[in-house]
């Protein structure tokens, strides 16, 4: 059996889509579990105490940590549909197809960017490198996804 590269290219959509469900699923959960709703620690939810720690440098406001946090988790879940969108795209259609995979790729690579920015601010240059690299490969897919050819 030999399997077609637009095949190779939509599983790469499903991979995105699963990998942002479960960041939103997971920043969700630990967001839960700092509000008190969960009595358990059953999620991992270390990105809001260390967002709390990182900012802690610049002295902020109480609200600005959950604030941003927020931000995280909904611009994770905005990625997290538009992948899944684009995976529900049903092959016939490349072109609507392939517009909602540059919606999904350009606004999940938007939230990598505002990642780059404020680690930079925050100048905590371990969690740009990893963050980086988590990008690199996204857009590295996305590179592939439009220079592969689909047969």
């Amino acid at each position: 059996m030999v399997l077609s590269l637009m095949f190779f290219k939509r599983t790469l959509i499903l991979f995105w889509a699963v990998w942002w469900l479960i960041a939103f699923l997971t920043d969700l959960g630990g967001a839960m579990f700092q509000l008190g709703w969960f009595g358990e620690n059953w999620l991992p939810h270390s990105n809001y105490p260390y967002l709390v720690k990182t900012i802690a440098l610049y002295d902020p406001p109480r609200f600005l940590a959950p604030l941003l946090f927020a931000g995280i988790i909904c611009w994770s879940f905005l990625s997290a549909v538009f992948f899944v969108r684009a995976v529900l795209t049903p092959p016939v259609r490349k072109d609507v197809w392939m517009a909602r995979v540059n919606n999904a790729f350009i606004i999940s690579l938007g939230l990598w960017l505002a990642f780059f920015t404020a680690d930079q601010i925050v100048m905590q240059f371990d969690l740009e490198q990893n963050h980086m690299v988590q990008a690199g490969f996204q857009l590295l897919t996305f590179l592939a996804i439009h220079t592969l050819p689909d047969t």
